[in-house]
């Protein structure tokens, strides 16, 4: 026979607690107005720390996922030059971003747009943006958590730099870079010149002319 008494616990059960909500990703672009850019200036920068500095390894001394974690060196090393003391290190090796009452984590996407990591219960119950303290002591458990992430393309070129909101385990809404950049009317470098095979020559190395006579 069953216990109506335990059946009723059961339905009564209380759920877990959810942190704030964004349901429109406008209202993080107007909360984030001035740092979303920046974000973006620190990938961009990271990338192109990380294409010069890696060719000096040979391909075949390098060891399972020395670019993985090479580039992710060189991303803290730029959001730190912006960001300095807000950035900071949670639970598990964690980067995090804290800033306007939002949490920002760093992440390589799939191609769901969804964070490539192992499914735990820390990241389930990120994927569910559930309270607690699930990064470190300056967590108030509450804020919203966005991810700043990138996609891998075939011939292995760090593309698309976005902000992502994911809840439930899914993708709810995503800033792309080209929305910051229209909304903010901002002219922030965000795509650092690339490195040039050539070698340029200043005028005055050049050897002087000679004088047709």
């Amino acid at each position: 026979m069953i216990d109506k008494n335990f059946v009723a616990k059961l339905t009564t059960l209380p759920e877990k607690k959810k942190r704030k909500r964004v349901i429109n990703p406008k209202e993080c672009q107007f909360d984030m107005k001035d740092e979303l850019p920046l974000l973006f200036r620190a990938f961009h920068n990271a990338v192109l720390k990380f294409n010069e500095e890696v060719g000096l390894t040979s391909p075949e001394d390098r060891i399972r996922g020395f670019e993985a974690t090479y580039f992710n060196a060189k991303l803290v090393q730029c959001l730190r030059e912006l960001f300095g003391n807000d950035l900071k290190y949670g639970k598990y090796g964690r980067v995090i971003l804290f800033k306007n009452g939002y949490v920002c984590l760093f992440k390589k996407l799939n191609s769901r747009g969804l964070p490539m990591n192992i499914r735990t219960k820390n990241s389930v119950s990120i994927g569910n943006q559930l309270q607690g303290n699930l990064f470190n002591c300056e967590d108030d458990g509450s804020s919203p958590i966005v991810i700043f992430g990138y996609s891998k393309d075939k011939l292995g070129a760090l593309i698309r730099p976005r902000i992502v909101y994911i809840d439930e385990e899914r993708l709810k809404w995503t800033i792309e870079e080209n929305q910051i950049v229209k909304t903010t009317g901002t002219s922030l470098d965000l795509f650092p010149p690339q490195p040039s095979d050539r070698m340029s020559i200043k005028p005055s190395a050049l050897p002087p002319k000679k004088k047709v006579e």
